[in-house]
């Protein structure tokens, strides 16, 4: 019953926090009738340019599951990684929740329990350091052009520390296996909280999974690398391709907002997506992009246009297939008076 408050709670708090900016902040910033104005302004070629790119960025999120899982078929990794996304996005709770919903949907697909933990806590990990980077690689672009403020530097210093921090302990996991007992013990806390919120039964693993598996999956680590990197700046990077033609189709262009700061402005926002403030980032992550947009001097309503259409391209689609993909996923039903299978 209390942590079922706290989850009520936790979503009444996510609710006031999306309408205070849209309601409140947003229109300070630019009316809607001037952002709606802006987004009449793109073509028919840019529209397409924006679907293809948006198509791109849903379809590339199979390749790092299927860099660590290479049995996995692709549909199946691209369905769960939809399906696990979405749920993110309406549900509060960050990166942690989406790596225990992966693994719970990872399990449906028939992955092994010691398996699927070790493929969710290297995704996470890889994606996670590359995101806390994004901002430090950023504003070092920015910093060639002198346009970079005190505040936008500390931010990505700070984000350039965590990534560094987040790495240390990973090495420290892999290489020692009373580390690696403590994560794989972590994930199934987290596992179970989420077991108890759906009441689901909850796992039936502990660190001592991820340690037995520790060595061979060492092995594979060493080959996998360089693939899980690629794939993930791949699936990444596209949803700043996505922004960066969201930008232009509005109207700004290079000379007002160069990739540069585009880029800064970008990396920003995919770290507060990633932090546990309101499902997907909503609201936070907007005000984010557009206030360092607004700081490097672009046009309001043109940013704001910018922003709105570019956070639509990444989210609307994503919640449509993944509530596809959750009617495939969904397990078995109980037969009168039985337990699932």
């Amino acid at each position: 019953m209390r942590s079922r408050r706290r989850v009520l709670l936790r979503a009444a708090l996510s609710v006031a926090v999306v309408a205070a900016v849209f309601a409140g902040i947003v229109p300070r910033i630019a009316s809607y009738g001037s952002v709606a104005a802006q987004l009449a302004r793109v073509s028919g070629p840019w529209a397409a340019g924006l679907a293809s790119a948006a198509l791109l960025d849903v379809v590339t999120t199979a390749l790092p599951w299927r860099a660590v899982l290479p049995r996995l078929p692709f549909l199946g990794a691209l369905g769960f990684t939809q399906a696990s996304t979405a749920l993110t996005t309406v549900l509060p709770g960050g990166a942690p929740l989406g790596m225990a919903i992966s693994f719970g949907l990872l399990r449906r697909l028939r992955v092994g329990a010691g398996q699927a933990g070790f493929a969710v806590a290297l995704t996470g990990l890889w994606s996670q350091v590359l995101i806390l980077l994004y901002p430090l690689a950023g504003a070092a672009l920015v910093l060639g052009s002198g346009q970079l403020s005190a505040s936008t530097a500390v931010i990505a210093g700070a984000s350039g520390a965590a990534a560094a921090a987040l790495a240390v302990l990973a090495l420290a996991a892999l290489g020692s296996p009373a580390a690696a007992r403590r994560l794989g013990d972590a994930a199934a806390r987290g596992a179970a909280r989420l077991a108890r919120l759906t009441h689901r039964r909850p796992p039936d693993w502990s660190g001592e999974a991820l340690v037995r598996l520790r060595q061979e999956r060492l092995v594979l680590l060493r080959r996998r690398w360089p693939a899980l990197t690629a794939a993930t700046l791949v699936n990444q990077l596209s949803a700043y391709l996505v922004f960066e033609l969201s930008l232009r189709a509005v109207g700004v262009s290079l000379a007002t907002v160069p990739p540069s700061e585009a880029f800064l402005a970008w990396a920003i926002g995919r770290v507060i997506s990633s932090l546990p403030l309101t499902p997907g980032g909503i609201g936070v992550v907007e005000l984010g992009m557009i206030g360092s947009l607004v700081g490097f001097g672009a046009p309001r309503a043109h940013v704001v246009a910018a922003v709105l259409l570019y956070r639509g391209l990444i989210v609307v689609p994503t919640l449509v297939v993944g509530a596809a993909a959750l009617l495939v996923l969904r397990p078995p039903r109980a037969p009168a008076g039985g337990r699932p299978r």
